[in-house]
């Protein structure tokens, strides 16, 4: 997690650079100084503006003149964000070139297997962990004699076709998930999320919910309930909670469903 979060505060500080650079030429030439002043309302300030830094006065700017100082604040802080920025870039290659982000989990890797299978790891693999979190027994909710009969490509039986879908993309990925693995909300009472999915490379767990008869009301007061259980649970669309949707009108886009899976699990 902390070299993902540094990776993406590279790229961060990677377009704020490229701003920045492409927005100096823009600004006016000139330096910005300001002197203290005082008037009647109290604490006021005066601002000059200088052809370069040694200059020790500059030419007076009256108030007519306040958005050229404006430009030329901007332009000094633009500068000083520039400098900022490209210095912890530096910082953030350096640490990477230095750190091995590894290092833990090869100090397992490392060990006799004989003796690797005897001791109990701080960190272990990502496919180790994904096998472990599968791996787990719960009981999902029950099918009615009526429900309608589909089975993924990993056979679970699950409710609808548009479920089996996302599943088998979600196999196909090579991504872990629990179909209708339960949430206990109110002490006692459960939800049974349609998918729980993992993320092996951050070991990150998301819940996500398909709701596909939209043009039912009756379905989408269920929508509702659901939506404000995440919500009193912590949970958030687009943080660690999925929603997707259908009706009759518009089916499943599967091309969303693999923008998520790649966002998200990938």
């Amino acid at each position: 997690m902390l070299y993902d979060s540094l990776r993406k505060k590279m790229d961060y500080y990677d377009s704020v650079v490229a701003d920045i650079k492409k927005r100096l030429p823009e600004f006016p030439n000139g330096y910005l100084k300001v002197s203290p002043a005082k008037n009647k309302c109290g604490k006021n300030y005066q601002y000059y503006v200088r052809d370069n830094k040694s200059d020790p006065s500059g030419r007076y700017l009256p108030k007519g003149e306040r958005a050229f100082a404006k430009q030329l604040a901007q332009k000094e802080y633009c500068g000083q964000i520039l400098k900022t920025a490209e210095k912890e870039k530096k910082r953030i290659v350096r640490f990477l070139k230095d750190s091995d982000e590894n290092a833990l989990l090869n100090a397992y890797l490392k060990m006799n297997p004989g003796k690797r299978i005897l001791v109990e790891p701080y960190v272990i693999p990502d496919d180790e962990y994904a096998e472990k979190w599968q791996e787990l027994k719960y009981t999902g909710g029950l099918f009615d004699e009526d429900d309608s009969v589909y089975y993924t490509k990993r056979g679970d039986r699950v409710r609808s076709k548009s479920e089996q879908m996302i599943a088998d993309r979600l196999f196909d990925a090579h991504i872990p998930y629990r179909y209708e693995f339960p949430l206990v909300y109110d002490g006692t009472k459960r939800i049974f999320t349609d998918f729980t999915v993992l993320n092996k490379r951050t070991r990150m767990t998301y819940r996500w919910e398909h709701f596909g008869k939209m043009d039912d009301p009756k379905y989408r007061k269920i929508f509702f309930w659901k939506q404000s259980v995440y919500s009193q649970l912590g949970y958030t669309q687009g943080l660690n909670l999925v929603f997707t949707f259908e009706d009759n009108d518009n089916p499943l886009d599967m091309r969303v469903v693999d923008r998520l899976i790649k966002r998200l699990f990938l």
